[in-house]
């Protein structure tokens, strides 16, 4: 069925009157390009989860031949939308299909994150999304994602335990910022594992699905995987996230629960208790100078 949704846009609420403006220029911009042939939009907004803070995420689709030419007449379209403070453009790195990726800030904090695709990538159902203009009638959505498989999930365990096992080297090394920085890599593997253990929708956005959809189970234990750079506080929030993490891996259905890297969590649990029986004794290591 054709579809330009102005009236979707419309219904926003009345604190959303920046996003609003931006979201009728666009639609103004496809009916004035005839190569631009559907426009959807995503994320926090597309879930009736926004506010006047929310940027908007969304996709634009160009009649595939047209694909190269229209782009720098959408990029300047997008830039006169509002005051723009600054925008760029590029590809993003893990998608290999051909698009581009347009972001613009305005001066009212309202914010545009734009992927331009080939009309063509209609084919794949948008998950989440609201399709605001499809003159062709081709735009295919469903409420969300398909659910992550027992390999998505372990991938999520792994990479949580190999930074906590980070955590480790740099806290023995001493070098509190880099052991923050993969303290907090693991932390958002933790959210997806917890958003899984949840049920809610999407939780390969981890805490902001939790948020979303289950923000009253978030425990205060979570609290306890926070640190500043103090390596003692270090090392016990990391003791407490991977805590966490090996609770939320035993909370999962069964499948996922089967496919969990147990063997990498037993090593990673005994290194941090061996760098806390070690600090106490010892003290933290001195802090390095970076390299």
């Amino acid at each position: 069925m054709p579809v330009n949704d102005v009236t979707w846009v419309d219904r926003l609420p009345d604190e959303m009157g920046g996003q609003q403006r931006l979201l009728r220029g666009l639609l103004s911009l496809c009916e004035a390009e005839e190569s631009i042939r559907w426009l959807v939009i995503g994320c926090s907004v597309a879930r009736g989860a926004g506010d006047y803070l929310s940027d908007l995420d969304v996709a634009m689709g160009v009649r595939d031949g047209d694909f190269a030419t229209a782009v720098p007449t959408i990029r300047l379209a997008v830039d006169g939308l509002g005051e723009l403070v600054d925008s760029y453009q590029h590809q993003i790195p893990s998608v290999t299909a051909a698009h581009v990726r347009i972001f613009a800030q305005y001066a009212d904090r309202t914010q545009v994150d734009l992927v331009v695709l080939p009309a063509s990538a209609s084919s794949e159902p948008f998950a989440g999304a609201v399709a605001l203009y499809d003159p062709d009638g081709v735009v295919l959505t469903r409420a969300h994602r398909e659910p992550p498989t027992p390999a998505q999930v372990r991938e999520w365990a792994f990479h949580g335990w190999c930074a906590l096992a980070d955590v480790g080297k740099y806290l023995r090394r001493g070098s509190a910022w880099e052991a923050l920085i993969q303290l907090t890599n693991a932390r958002e593997q933790l959210w997806r594992l917890k958003a899984v253990d949840d049920g809610v929708p999407d939780p390969q956005f981890g805490v902001t699905s939790v948020l979303d959809f289950a923000p009253d189970t978030v425990a205060p234990d979570m609290a306890a995987t926070v640190a500043d750079l103090d390596l003692a506080r270090l090392t016990s929030a990391a003791r407490q996230l991977a805590n966490l993490l090996g609770q939320f891996a035993q909370q999962l259905p069964a499948e996922h629960r089967a496919a969990m890297p147990e063997a990498m969590a037993r090593y990673v649990i005994n290194d941090l208790g061996q760098l806390t029986a070690a600090a106490r004794t010892n003290g933290p290591p001195p802090e390095v100078p970076a390299r």
